[in-house]
């Protein structure tokens, strides 16, 4: 393509020519349908020729919602074609602006990516791997990520943002699904045994090095009642020692500074 073709505002009704850039959102998820929906019927009120943006190779840099609402109003759609070497970083930079992404959205890009990246292998890879726990076991994807990397505190800043760029990786799989398979027996006794809160305390008691599953077992059993709900993890907690240590000698019970 001829430089001069660059930064110039065209238009077209032949939408085969435009792809998607891998690690982009997928226009097919319930929110993207939404948003499709909304920019359907801003059109529809009053139009407003604004301008894609795609890459040398016709790759939509910014717009794939606009281009599908296009697509099926069937009319026009602008766009501009830039000369700019655009990462996918920078295209979540760019949606973020005006339609932040979701967990859904990262998660959906980096497994895009790795399709690219291991077409044979995919399936075993971290955040394929992450899919197919969230899908198995319905936790929050704050609990997720404790339990396949390990932690016993929510995670912060840092790992939500190694997960949005690409750097998550799994800990331990077996010990993960193992942990989540445990919480899933406590459906007999709890309503709230997949609450956010109450997961995330827990986690913090169940990987202290003085928990024993034997004990909370029985305990459970003995007093689910006295777990009510509670609107944070640091109350479940307080709740889930006073029942794990009822009945214990003062040498055997858990401290709540020592399952910080």
């Amino acid at each position: 393509m001829r430089k001069e073709k660059y930064n110039t505002i065209y238009s077209t009704k032949d939408f085969s020519i435009f792809d998607r850039i891998v690690g982009n959102r997928v226009p097919t998820t319930a929110r993207a349908e939404k948003n499709i929906n909304h920019i359907i019927k801003s059109i529809q009120k009053k139009y407003v020729p604004l301008p894609i943006l795609v890459n040398k190779h016709m790759k939509v840099i910014d717009g794939l919602h606009r281009l599908e609402a296009h697509r099926r109003l069937d009319i026009p759609i602008r766009y501009i074609i830039t000369d700019v070497d655009i990462t996918v970083a920078d295209i979540q930079r760019i949606n973020n602006i005006s339609n932040n992404w979701n967990t859904e959205d990262y998660l959906n890009s980096n497994m895009d990516v790795e399709r690219q990246k291991y077409p044979n292998t995919y399936d075993s890879k971290p955040y394929h791997m992450y899919s197919l726990f969230r899908k198995k076991y319905k936790f929050s994807h704050r609990n997720n990520l404790m339990m396949l990397l390990g932690m016993t505190a929510n995670p912060g800043k840092e790992v939500e943002q190694d997960f949005k760029e690409g750097r998550f990786r799994i800990l331990d799989w077996s010990d993960a699904c193992e942990t989540a398979e445990y919480i899933c027996t406590f459906k007999d006794y709890l309503v709230d045994y997949k609450n956010r809160n109450f997961v995330t305390a827990f986690l913090s008691i169940y990987n202290h090095w003085r928990f024993s599953k034997r004990t909370w077992n029985k305990k459970l059993a003995q007093n689910s009642r006295k777990i009510v709900h509670c609107t944070n993890a640091a109350d479940y907690r307080e709740v889930i020692l006073e029942v794990y240590n009822w009945g214990l000698q003062s040498g055997s019970r858990l401290k709540i500074k020592e399952a910080a």
